[in-house]
């Protein structure tokens, strides 16, 4: 099961594909989410490889059409029983269904209701029909990289933020604003759009470049760096503090590169210089594996971090002993190694149900609702 923190909160979700988020992250933490699919097939997440395996773990399916003349109504019904409704289709369409704001808070007074979208409620690119990548490209955060031919092509390296950081300040909207809920006794509406949260995880560079106090670039640095290894791999040399510099160069017995690497990330320093240390620097990177410099970093306390390209980061004994991935049977037999949440609690174990089955608790919700 998963874990019991948000027991008794109950969600009603009309969403699809990035959306899903939102409620996932509930779910993950106990929440009772109940989502709406367009029947006969269903959310077209469950279409889209193992996003529907993560996203919608743990939440209970109705079908259940707003095309009907009482689609509307139906989920009015549902939200009367609910704490939060969240609404995750196209921007301006929640009127037309008759789900919108106003809809809703006339069933229940005191709901939390949370509109997600790429573009938010409200502005000129409010009516843009996009995806994922849309986000982050408009956030700057997937820079396109230029193919054999000189055309731009989306960057094969670049992990998706928008969709991911929307589940997570969605989530965190709405448990504040239950918590406001209960306490005013009125209704709360969200306004959470996959740009804006893509844009925040740029905050940083923002707010200096704007206040000219510098940027996050780190490219130039030397005791700030990536260096490769004896195995072929890489580490994250971190040790931009004087102390951390003084304990690595005393553990490799290069007492020598301490003076010169004292200014070596200052705007003083000479390309020539850091070329120099640089370099120094690799060639004592290249004596020792990848784990062996990790060990070394922990026993003489310098910054650093063993680095990964790939999926064998789940190998690394830290990351396998923090039982961030999961084994889960499913209901046709199938076995499905998943990620799980990045959430402890305790000594409890995360161990989520299944995602439902196409309208697998319709008969059983909507019966409860007519009563």
């Amino acid at each position: 099961m998963t874990y019991d923190l948000l027991q008794g909160l109950r969600v009603v979700e009309l969403t699809m594909f990035s959306t899903d988020t939102v409620g996932g992250h509930l779910a993950d933490l106990g929440a009772d989410v109940i989502k709406i699919e367009e029947p006969p097939y269903g959310s077209p997440t469950r279409h889209s490889g193992t996003l529907h395996f993560r996203w919608n773990r743990g939440k209970k399916s109705v079908m259940l059409s707003l095309k009907e003349d009482d689609g509307a109504a139906r989920i009015g019904e549902l939200v009367r029983e609910a704490d939060v409704f969240i609404y995750g289709l196209r921007a301006g369409s929640a009127k037309r269904f008759g789900v919108d704001y106003d809809a809703i808070r006339a069933v229940k007074s005191d709901i939390v209701y949370c509109a997600v979208s790429g573009f938010g409620q409200e502005g000129l690119y409010r009516d843009l029909a996009s995806h994922g990548w849309a986000f982050d490209a408009l956030a700057g955060l997937a820079v396109p990289e230029i193919d054999e031919v000189g055309l731009p092509r989306t960057p094969d390296s670049h992990t998706l933020v928008g969709i991911e950081a929307s589940g997570l300040f969605g989530a965190m909207a709405v448990l504040a604003a239950v918590r406001k809920a209960e306490r005013t006794k009125e209704s709360q509406y969200l306004d959470i759009a996959g740009v804006d949260c893509a844009l925040s995880f740029r905050a940083t560079d923002f707010d200096m470049r704007a206040n000219d106090m510098g940027n996050t670039a780190m490219s130039g640095y030397v005791r700030y760096q990536y260096y490769p290894t004896k195995d072929d791999e890489y580490v994250m040399f971190m040790a931009l503090e004087d102390k951390f510099w003084n304990n690595f160069c005393k553990a490799t017995d290069r007492l020598d590169l301490y003076e010169p690497g004292l200014t070596i990330d200052t705007p003083e320093a000479s390309a020539e210089q850091k070329a120099a240390v640089r370099r120094a620097l690799a060639d004592v990177f290249l004596t020792h594996t990848r784990s062996e410099w990790t060990e070394l970093f922990i026993s003489h306390n310098v910054a650093g971090a063993p680095a990964y390209g790939g999926l064998d980061v789940l190998d690394d004994p830290h990351i396998a002993a923090r039982g961030l991935t999961y084994d889960q049977e499913q209901p046709d037999g199938r076995i499905m190694h998943l990620f799980g949440t990045p959430v402890k609690v305790g000594s409890e174990e995360f161990s989520p149900g299944c995602p439902p089955g196409p309208g697998q608790h319709t008969d059983e919700i909507l019966q409860g609702a007519d009563k």
